[in-house]
């Protein structure tokens, strides 16, 4: 067992990730000094019973009917705990104007667990925009005791950007993850922009037979490598989890239980998990996301080197995009990222990200993207 193992299984908490009872209701009941002291508007922290006029007011601000099972899954469901949201009152109307949500997350530095919250869910009501309301919830919600000591990592957009440099908060959004994409069926892609279907059934062909070479290379030799398709992560997961995502840094480790509610328990059931053995021997495994023509690696833990077993799972997400009718998959993560000289090797090439990261917390080098690992998993929550 590495030294991260042996932190990890001191008995405070499981074998990948920590894990404590949801504190919920300490976190809800804990007086907070600015809390409910504006004259105009009521800014508090939200009981569950609050979570489904939560539901239609995110649906509203965002102009789209996510599905109320999914909330319920997000919000509800979480093996981690219940979603801490704040939440701000028009006291005249008692309308709700507005909300955001911290989902309780796993998080750790390097060898030592800590608290952990993905953000997500930042709204204001349609005709409230513009009038403080978002700085005025974040005022009160900063002066939480727990509000300092725990790690948080949120995925925000431009205006967020912006709003957080206005308050004086520039240096938490660390810049944009790089994100690559594989194309599948270039030629598919060329030929919808008028390209001459010679040309492109011969790209296409070209794509093929490269992977298909690069295959060969990689476990050509190793016939007893196999992969198969996960129906429930186990805890014997846990080890490959640790051995293979730990690293110095901050990473986000996703132990069984997550893992199924992550993804296999997910009520749209957009995702597909699969495992490499290696005769008896359990390699890695990784989870893909198809919507219609699009795949997203959301996961791929195993051992960086040597690449057989990545590059096995590798490989079979990318025939599994393929027979689905996938023109590209893409995948996300910081600079550093172990798999990215995998990535790069199979012909993931470099685009447009837009994908921002926002980071905080009691440790300073929480500011500094270099030190992060994470997945899409960790970005695409919904």
């Amino acid at each position: 067992m590495t030294s991260a193992a042996n932190s990890f299984a001191d008995g405070r908490h499981g074998p990948v990730g920590w894990r404590p009872a949801d504190r919920f209701d300490e976190w809800l009941q804990i007086p907070v000094a600015l809390e409910s002291t504006h004259p105009h508007f009521d800014i508090r922290r939200a009981r569950p019973a609050e979570f489904d006029a939560i539901f239609d007011l995110v649906n509203a601000a965002f102009g789209y009917m996510r599905p109320r099972p999914v909330y319920d899954w997000l919000y509800r469901r979480n093996p981690y705990g219940l979603a801490r949201c704040w939440v701000v009152y028009d006291r005249g109307s008692g309308q709700l104007l507005g909300s955001t949500a911290a989902w309780p997350w796993p998080m750790a530095r390097g060898e030592q667990p800590v608290e952990g919250t993905l953000g997500g869910d930042w709204v204001i009501a349609p005709g409230w925009q513009r009038q403080g309301i978002g700085s005025l919830r974040a005022d009160v919600r900063r002066t939480h005791p727990w509000q300092q000591r725990i790690t948080s990592l949120s995925w925000p957009n431009e205006k967020s950007r912006a709003r957080s440099v206005k308050v004086g908060r520039g240096d938490n959004v660390l810049g944009s993850i790089p994100r690559h994409v594989l194309l599948l069926r270039p030629g598919r892609l060329l030929a919808t922009r008028g390209w001459a279907a010679p040309f492109c059934n011969l790209l296409g062909s070209v794509s093929h037979a490269a992977l298909a070479l690069w295959r060969r290379a990689l476990i050509g030799a190793r016939p007893a490598v196999a992969v198969e398709e996960v129906r429930r992560f186990t805890a014997d997961f846990d080890g490959v989890t640790l051995r293979c995502m730990a690293w110095s840094g901050f990473w986000s480790p996703h132990d069984a239980e997550f893992l199924n509610w992550r993804y296999l328990d997910h009520p749209l059931g957009q995702y597909t998990a699969f495992a490499v053995r290696d005769g008896n021997d359990l390699g890695g495994y990784a989870v893909l996301r198809i919507v219609a023509d699009e795949a997203w690696l959301m996961e791929l833990a195993a051992a960086a080197a040597p690449r057989l077993h990545a590059g096995a799972l590798l490989l079979h997400a990318i025939d599994v995009a393929r027979d689905a009718g996938c023109t590209h998959v893409l995948f996300s993560a910081p600079p550093r990222w172990r798999h990215w000289p995998l990535l790069h090797a199979a012909g993931f090439l470099p685009t447009r990200s837009g994908i921002l990261i926002w980071a905080g917390g009691p440790d300073p080098t929480v500011l500094q993207i270099d030190n992060w690992q994470c997945v899409p998993g960790d970005m695409d929550a919904v």
